[in-house]
């Protein structure tokens, strides 16, 4: 890798706790480093590269960034640290995706912001309504 990141260490980019950084796209750790920076919050890495069999494993998409490097998962413990992350990933044209206690961001090459709500049993599939408690107008 020729220039060297602020944030991230090698170590922290594992597969089943082996390695992957090797696997991982130099110019999406850029990003990841610089969104690092702008959000102000450190970012626990949860998942990287992933093979195509750990992929099938963990139930993700066919053509999942994680299989070219160019995806992560990282924790989000709460809502104004998702909020940072998720303004500086997409000031840098990084896709999101929105999970219950975590963010998926990758470079894909049309952003988007999507959620895995549909996961986790909630049949709205992430849409927000406006009910007589809502703060929605």
């Amino acid at each position: 890798m020729e220039d060297k990141l602020k944030f991230f260490s090698p170590a922290e980019f594992t597969m089943d706790g082996q390695p992957v950084f090797h696997k991982m796209n130099p110019a999406f750790l850029q990003l990841l480093d610089k969104c690092r920076e702008l959000a102000g919050v450190p970012f626990v890495i949860t998942s990287s590269y992933r093979s195509p069999s750990k992929n099938r494993r963990v139930g993700g998409s066919v053509g999942s960034m994680h299989l070219y490097g160019r995806a992560v998962d990282i924790q989000c413990p709460d809502g104004v640290t998702r909020y940072k992350i998720i303004k500086a990933a997409t000031s840098l044209g990084l896709s999101v995706g929105v999970m219950r206690s975590a963010l998926h961001l990758d470079n894909r090459e049309i952003p988007i912001v999507f959620d895995y709500y549909p996961r986790y049993g909630d049949s709205s599939g992430g849409r927000v309504t406006a009910g007589k408690n809502s703060y929605i107008q």
